[in-house]
Protein backbone atom coordinates (compact mmCIF):
# COMPACT_ATOMS: atom_id res chain seq x y z
CA UNK A 1 0.00 0.00 0.00
CA UNK A 2 2.85 2.32 0.88
CA UNK A 3 4.48 1.54 -2.50
CA UNK A 4 1.25 2.41 -4.34
CA UNK A 5 0.99 5.74 -2.51
CA UNK A 6 4.61 6.56 -3.37
CA UNK A 7 4.02 5.78 -7.05
CA UNK A 8 0.91 7.95 -7.14
CA UNK A 9 2.76 10.81 -5.46
CA UNK A 10 5.66 10.54 -7.93
CA UNK A 11 3.50 10.24 -11.06
CA UNK A 12 3.33 13.98 -11.84
CA UNK A 13 7.11 14.28 -11.58
CA UNK A 14 7.59 11.32 -13.95
CA UNK A 15 5.14 12.59 -16.55
CA UNK A 16 6.59 13.92 -19.79
CA UNK A 17 5.92 17.54 -20.69
CA UNK A 18 3.45 18.20 -23.47
CA UNK A 19 5.04 18.60 -26.92
CA UNK A 20 5.44 22.18 -28.10
CA UNK A 21 2.72 23.51 -30.42
CA UNK A 22 3.46 23.40 -34.15
CA UNK A 23 5.04 26.51 -35.61
CA UNK A 24 2.73 29.04 -37.24
CA UNK A 25 1.86 28.13 -40.80
CA UNK A 26 2.50 24.42 -40.23
CA UNK A 27 0.04 22.36 -42.27
CA UNK A 28 0.70 18.75 -41.56
CA UNK A 29 3.27 16.27 -42.58
CA UNK A 30 4.99 14.20 -40.00
CA UNK A 31 8.43 14.18 -38.47
CA UNK A 32 10.81 15.02 -41.26
CA UNK A 33 7.98 15.76 -43.69
CA UNK A 34 7.39 19.41 -44.50
CA UNK A 35 3.84 20.69 -44.52
CA UNK A 36 2.06 21.52 -47.72
CA UNK A 37 3.00 25.21 -47.60
CA UNK A 38 6.52 24.61 -46.29
CA UNK A 39 8.08 22.52 -49.08
CA UNK A 40 11.33 24.28 -49.85
CA UNK A 41 9.64 27.60 -49.12
CA UNK A 42 7.32 27.14 -52.10
CA UNK A 43 3.93 28.79 -52.19
CA UNK A 44 1.18 27.93 -54.54
CA UNK A 45 0.96 30.65 -57.21
CA UNK A 46 3.86 32.69 -55.79
CA UNK A 47 3.66 35.37 -58.50
CA UNK A 48 0.08 36.32 -57.60
CA UNK A 49 -0.86 38.98 -55.08
CA UNK A 50 -1.99 37.78 -51.65
CA UNK A 51 -5.58 38.79 -52.50
CA UNK A 52 -5.41 36.85 -55.77
CA UNK A 53 -4.05 33.76 -54.00
CA UNK A 54 -6.85 34.00 -51.44
CA UNK A 55 -9.46 34.20 -54.21
CA UNK A 56 -8.05 31.13 -55.97
CA UNK A 57 -7.64 29.20 -52.71
CA UNK A 58 -11.28 29.90 -51.82
CA UNK A 59 -12.45 28.75 -55.28
CA UNK A 60 -10.36 25.58 -55.07
CA UNK A 61 -11.95 24.71 -51.74
CA UNK A 62 -15.49 25.52 -52.90
CA UNK A 63 -17.93 23.10 -54.36
CA UNK A 64 -19.29 20.77 -51.76
CA UNK A 65 -17.78 18.03 -49.68
CA UNK A 66 -14.97 16.40 -51.64
CA UNK A 67 -14.93 13.24 -49.52
CA UNK A 68 -18.68 12.77 -49.90
CA UNK A 69 -18.47 13.41 -53.65
CA UNK A 70 -15.63 10.92 -54.01
CA UNK A 71 -17.53 8.36 -51.91
CA UNK A 72 -20.56 8.66 -54.22
CA UNK A 73 -18.42 8.10 -57.32
CA UNK A 74 -16.69 5.14 -55.67
CA UNK A 75 -20.06 3.66 -54.66
CA UNK A 76 -21.27 3.87 -58.28
CA UNK A 77 -18.02 2.25 -59.42
CA UNK A 78 -18.51 -0.52 -56.86
CA UNK A 79 -22.05 -1.11 -58.20
CA UNK A 80 -20.55 -1.50 -61.65
CA UNK A 81 -17.97 -3.99 -60.31
CA UNK A 82 -20.70 -5.94 -58.51
CA UNK A 83 -22.73 -6.11 -61.71
CA UNK A 84 -19.66 -7.33 -63.61
CA UNK A 85 -18.91 -9.88 -60.91
CA UNK A 86 -22.36 -11.48 -61.18
CA UNK A 87 -22.58 -14.94 -62.73
CA UNK A 88 -25.00 -13.68 -65.33
CA UNK A 89 -23.83 -10.59 -67.25
CA UNK A 90 -26.42 -7.80 -67.15
CA UNK A 91 -25.27 -5.17 -69.64
CA UNK A 92 -28.08 -2.78 -68.64
CA UNK A 93 -27.03 -2.87 -64.97
CA UNK A 94 -23.39 -2.27 -65.87
CA UNK A 95 -24.34 0.61 -68.16
CA UNK A 96 -26.56 2.20 -65.48
CA UNK A 97 -23.70 2.07 -62.97
CA UNK A 98 -21.26 3.47 -65.53
CA UNK A 99 -23.67 6.27 -66.45
CA UNK A 100 -24.21 7.08 -62.76
CA UNK A 101 -20.48 7.20 -62.10
CA UNK A 102 -19.89 9.50 -65.07
CA UNK A 103 -22.80 11.79 -64.12
CA UNK A 104 -21.57 12.13 -60.53
CA UNK A 105 -18.01 12.86 -61.63
CA UNK A 106 -19.21 15.32 -64.27
CA UNK A 107 -21.45 17.18 -61.81
CA UNK A 108 -18.54 17.56 -59.39
CA UNK A 109 -16.27 18.76 -62.19
CA UNK A 110 -18.81 21.31 -63.42
CA UNK A 111 -19.33 22.65 -59.90
CA UNK A 112 -15.59 23.12 -59.39
CA UNK A 113 -15.18 24.71 -62.83
CA UNK A 114 -17.96 27.20 -62.05
CA UNK A 115 -16.19 28.17 -58.82
CA UNK A 116 -12.89 28.68 -60.68
CA UNK A 117 -14.56 30.68 -63.46
CA UNK A 118 -16.12 32.99 -60.88
CA UNK A 119 -12.74 33.38 -59.17
CA UNK A 120 -10.97 34.17 -62.45
CA UNK A 121 -13.52 36.95 -63.01
CA UNK A 122 -12.52 38.51 -59.68
CA UNK A 123 -8.78 38.56 -60.45
CA UNK A 124 -6.90 41.54 -61.81
CA UNK A 125 -5.28 41.17 -65.22
CA UNK A 126 -1.87 40.95 -63.48
CA UNK A 127 -3.08 38.14 -61.21
CA UNK A 128 -4.59 36.25 -64.15
CA UNK A 129 -1.28 36.48 -66.02
CA UNK A 130 0.59 35.42 -62.86
CA UNK A 131 -1.81 32.48 -62.44
CA UNK A 132 -1.06 31.34 -65.99
CA UNK A 133 2.71 31.72 -65.55
CA UNK A 134 2.68 29.89 -62.20
CA UNK A 135 0.42 27.14 -63.57
CA UNK A 136 2.77 26.58 -66.50
CA UNK A 137 5.76 26.52 -64.16
CA UNK A 138 4.00 23.95 -61.94
CA UNK A 139 3.23 21.81 -65.00
CA UNK A 140 6.87 22.01 -66.12
CA UNK A 141 8.03 20.95 -62.62
CA UNK A 142 5.58 18.04 -62.60
CA UNK A 143 6.64 16.97 -66.10
CA UNK A 144 10.29 17.03 -64.98
CA UNK A 145 9.48 14.99 -61.87
CA UNK A 146 7.71 12.41 -64.02
CA UNK A 147 10.62 12.24 -66.48
CA UNK A 148 13.08 11.88 -63.58
CA UNK A 149 10.90 9.18 -61.98
CA UNK A 150 10.70 7.23 -65.25
CA UNK A 151 14.46 7.49 -65.63
CA UNK A 152 15.02 6.20 -62.07
CA UNK A 153 12.68 3.26 -62.75
CA UNK A 154 14.53 2.48 -65.98
CA UNK A 155 17.90 2.72 -64.19
CA UNK A 156 16.72 0.36 -61.42
CA UNK A 157 15.42 -2.10 -63.97
CA UNK A 158 18.72 -1.96 -65.87
CA UNK A 159 20.74 -2.48 -62.67
CA UNK A 160 18.68 -5.59 -61.84
CA UNK A 161 20.14 -7.24 -64.87
CA UNK A 162 17.47 -6.69 -67.46
CA UNK A 163 19.04 -7.05 -70.85
CA UNK A 164 19.76 -3.72 -72.49
CA UNK A 165 17.59 -2.76 -75.43
CA UNK A 166 18.94 -3.93 -78.79
CA UNK A 167 21.07 -1.41 -80.67
CA UNK A 168 19.31 0.43 -83.47
CA UNK A 169 19.55 -1.42 -86.75
CA UNK A 170 21.37 0.33 -89.51
CA UNK A 171 19.87 -0.05 -92.93
CA UNK A 172 22.27 -0.78 -95.79
CA UNK A 173 23.13 2.12 -98.01
CA UNK A 174 20.91 2.34 -101.08
CA UNK A 175 22.23 0.31 -103.97
CA UNK A 176 24.42 -1.95 -101.81
CA UNK A 177 23.69 -5.63 -101.64
CA UNK A 178 23.22 -6.66 -98.04
CA UNK A 179 24.28 -10.26 -98.78
CA UNK A 180 27.94 -9.30 -99.29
Amino acid sequence: MLLLAALLAAAPALAQPAPPPPPPGHHGGGPGMPGRDQRKGERMFPSMSEAGRATIREAMMAGGDRRADRAKVEAARERMMAALDADRFDAAAVKRAMDEERALAEATKLERQAAMLAAFGKLSAADRKAFVADSRAMKDRMDKRMRDWRERVRDRRDRRGAPPPPPPQESPAPGLDSDL
